[in-house]
C-alpha cells in the first residue's frame, strides 16, 4: 500500500506560495550529492547547505549507503519527523552493523535507547525519562546554572586567555547533567572521556580505533551505571537515576536493561548537543559583533539569538528513519525498508518557509527551525539546553566577563552527524 502524507500547509509558516511545490527544478550544473557530501563533511558548508536549502526535494546518495535519499528542504523533513511511517528501530542496526559479532552482543542494550525506540515503547520510555527530567521545573536550577557559568567565566578572565569550549562550553553541560543524575563530581572528567569515544556509535563509519573505543567507552559506562543504579534501588535521591529506578516498580516501568542503557543515553544527550550549541553560539557572537552590541543593550534579544543559531547551526546536521511501506515523498518513491536522511541543517535554510533565510535576524518570528528535531522523538531535553545557553550568553556579555572570540581559531571535530567545534580560542577583553 503507498502511503500519503496529510497537508500540513496550515502548521507551516507560508513565506513564499511555492512552499508546496513539488516540481523545484533543480539546476542541472550542480553536483547535489557532492553538495550533500561537502554540507556534511566541510568546516564551512553554509554555501553548501543554502543551495541544498532552495535545492530539490529529494537526492539521491548512494555515496552515505545503499538507497540512501536525502531529504534537505524544510516541508519533507518535518513530516517524516511526525509521520508513523517513518521508523527509528531499525536504525539501530546501521549503529552495531560494523562492529564484530561478540561486540555487537554488548552493544545490543543501544537498542533500547528511546533515541531507537518506536511505538509502544518510545512513549512508555520518554514518559519515564521526561518525569526523570522534573528537576528543570525548581528554580534553583537556573542560579545553579548560573554560578557555574560565572565561575568558569571567571576563571578564563583571571587567566586572560582560554578555551570556548574546553574551559566553558564543556564543562557547563557536564556539571548540569551530572548534578541532575547524581553524580559524583570527581567523576566528571571520566565519564566525559568515556562519552566523547561513545558517541561515534553514531557516526556512519567508523576507524577500528574508533570501533575499539566505542566498545571500551560503552562497557566501562554499563558497568559504571549498574553500579549507580544498584546504589539508588538501595538508597534513593532526589536525583534523575532515583527517579528512574522508584518508577520501575510502576506496571509500565523500565526493565534493569533500559534502565542502564537510558542512563547512558541521559549523559550523552544531556551534554554532548548542548556542548555543541554553546560553541557555536560563542563562535557567533564573534563573528557577528554588530549583534553582540545589540544583545547588550537588549538582553531580551538573547534567546532570539539562541533560535537563529540553533536554525542555522544547530548541534545536528542529520538524522535518519526508515520507511515502514511506500510512500511518495518531494516527488520520490521511497520504497518500503528505503532509509531517508534528513538534513536539518539544510531545511533551516528554505526559502519557503524562511524569509530571507540567510539573514541572521534576531527577531525571526516565527522561527519553526527543526534544531532540536520536530514530532515524537524531539530532544525531551531542549528545555535545559536553551536555559544553560540562554544563561551563559547573559554572563558571557557582562562587563565583568567579556571576553574576545577568535573566530580564526576555530577547529571542528570531523563528524558527518554532530556540528561542533572541539577549539575555539578566546581572551580578556583588554
Amino acid at each position: 500500500m503507498r502511503a500519503h502524507f496529510p497537508d500540513y500547509r496550515s502548521e507551516i509558516p507560508q513565506a513564499s506560495p511555492s512552499l508546496f511545490r513539488d516540481d523545484v527544478a533543480s539546476p542541472k550544473d550542480i553536483d547535489w550529492p557532492g553538495t550533500v557530501s561537502t554540507a556534511l563533511n566541510e568546516t564551512a558548508p553554509a554555501t553548501a547547505l543554502n543551495l541544498l536549502g532552495s535545492g530539490p526535494r529529494a537526492i539521491s546518495c548512494p555515496e552515505l549507503g545503499d538507497g540512501r535519499v536525502v531529504l534537505p528542504r524544510f516541508r519533507e523533513a518535518r513530516q517524516v519527523l511526525r509521520s508513523d511511517v517513518f521508523v527509528c528501530a531499525p536504525l539501530a542496526d546501521g549503529a552495531l552493523d560494523g562492529f564484530p559479532k561478540d561486540v555487537r552482543h554488548v552493544l545490543e542494550p543501544v537498542r533500547s535507547w528511546a533515541l531507537y525506540s518506536d511505538p509502544p515503547t518510545h512513549p512508555r520510555l520518554r514518559k519515564h525519562l521526561s518525569r526523570a527530567l522534573a528537576p528543570l521545573n525548581n528554580p534553583a536550577l537556573a542560579g545553579s546554572i548560573r554560578a557555574n557559568a560565572r565561575h568558569l567565566l571567571t576563571s578564563v578572565v583571571r587567566r586572560g586567555t582560554g578555551d570556548a569550549v574546553s574551559d566553558i562550553a564543556v564543562p557547563l553541560p557536564i556539571t548540569t547533567i551530572s548534578d541532575l543524575l547524581g553524580l559524583p563530581s570527581s567523576d566528571r572528567e571520566l565519564l566525559k572521556e568515556w562519552s566523547d569515544d561513545l558517541i561515534a556509535i553514531i557516526e556512519p563509519e567508523l576507524t577500528p580505533d574508533q570501533a575499539g573505543r566505542v566498545h571500551q567507552a560503552w562497557t566501562n559506562l554499563w558497568d559504571y551505571f549498574s553500579q549507580i543504579v544498584d546504589q539508588r534501588r538501595a538508597t534513593p535521591g532526589d536525583d534523575a537515576i532515583s527517579l528512574l529506578v522508584t518508577g520501575r516498580e510502576q506496571s509500565s516501568g523500565l526493565s534493569q536493561r533500559e534502565l542502564v542503557s537510558n542512563c547512558i543515553s541521559l549523559l550523552l544527550g544531556g551534554h554532548e548537543t548542548t556542548t555543541s550549541l554553546l560553541a557555536s553560539l560563542l563562535l557567533e557572537l564573534g563573528r557577528r559583533p554588530d549583534l553582540r552590541v545589540q544583545l547588550v543593550e537588549d538582553p531580551n534579544l538573547i534567546p532570539g539569538f539562541v533560535e537563529e543559531v540553533l536554525r542555522t547551526n544547530g548541534p545536528s546536521k542529520i538524522t535518519a528513519r526508515q520507511a515502514r511501506r511506500e510512500v511518495q515523498l518531494g516527488g520520490y518513491c521511497i520504497e518500503a525498508g528505503q532509509r531517508v536522511v534528513l538534513l536539518l541543517s539544510a531545511a533551516g535554510r528554505d526559502p519557503d518557509v524562511f524569509e530571507s533565510p540567510q539573514t541572521f535576524a534576531l527577531r525571526r518570528r516565527p522561527n519553526t527551525h527543526l534544531g532540536f528535531g520536530h514530532g515524537a522523538h524531539a530532544c525531551f531535553g531542549a528545555a535545559l539546553a536553551r536555559l544553560q545557553a540562554r544563561i551563559l550568553i547573559e554572563e558571557f556579555l557582562s562587563p565583568e566577563h567579556e571576553l574576545d572570540v577568535n573566530i580564526e581559531s576555530v577547529v571542528w571535530q570531523q563528524s558527518q552527524v554532530l556540528r561542533s567545534a572541539s577549539r575555539l580560542a578566546v581572551r580578556r577583553n583588554p
